[in-house]
């Protein structure tokens, strides 16, 4: 996905403010490494996220400042996680999965990203009700590595050397190695330091 269409999903309008792309690297190193381990913090997350990007979509329909949406809609569907963690890890493992698959379709077809997102969606989704920690720490490690690179590349292109933000369009190749090596070392450390039974369950 493109520097403009991130900006464009995340509704600014003049590029994503430096600080954001921190807080995504922080927590996407979290997703990378602990993924599984801090499994209420990750559905958490997860909640919030999606709230807020449903929340900023309404407040702009209904026209108020779209910080509130987030921070509502963010807040409200974080606390919901929790009780809905299924729910949350079928989105997580859904969106995990729905990405490759919509990556490997353009690769093919340039328009075809959505063909290959939607089946992945669900094969990623339904799996997580079978393979529920398996699940749990390839989506994680995979979203985590997707933060940690993007977000070190805002903050990069901000504050350090202005060419890395765009590294991604001029290098999608070197993008996608580098991705794919931060996800194997990620999902190596969960499988390694994760005990097989849920965090919570340990209590």
């Amino acid at each position: 996905m493109s520097q403009l269409r991130i900006d464009r999903v995340l509704g600014f309008e003049h590029g994503v403010p430096p600080v954001f792309g921190v807080v995504a690297a922080v927590v996407g190193l979290l997703f990378l490494l602990l993924g599984w381990r801090l499994h209420r913090f990750t559905v958490a997350v997860v909640g919030f996220a999606l709230g807020a990007a449903i929340g900023q979509l309404i407040a702009r329909w209904i026209q108020v400042e779209r910080l509130w949406g987030v921070l509502v809609g963010g807040a409200s569907f974080a606390l919901l996680a929790e009780p809905l963690h299924r729910v949350a890890v079928f989105g997580l493992s859904g969106l995990a999965l729905g990405a490759v698959a919509g990556e490997g379709v353009r690769l093919f077809a340039p328009s075809g990203f959505l063909w290959g997102f939607a089946p992945g969606f669900l094969a990623g989704g339904l799996l997580s009700l079978w393979q529920l920690r398996l699940l749990v720490i390839l989506s994680t490690a995979l979203v985590g590595a997707v933060a940690v690179f993007w977000g070190g590349a805002v903050a990069g292109g901000a504050w350090l050397y202005r060419p890395a933000a765009t590294f991604h369009v001029r290098h999608p190749l070197m993008t996608t190695i580098m991705i794919g090596l931060l996800f194997v070392v990620g999902s190596a450390i969960q499988f390694g330091l994760s005990p097989k039974s849920k965090p919570e369950e340990e209590d």
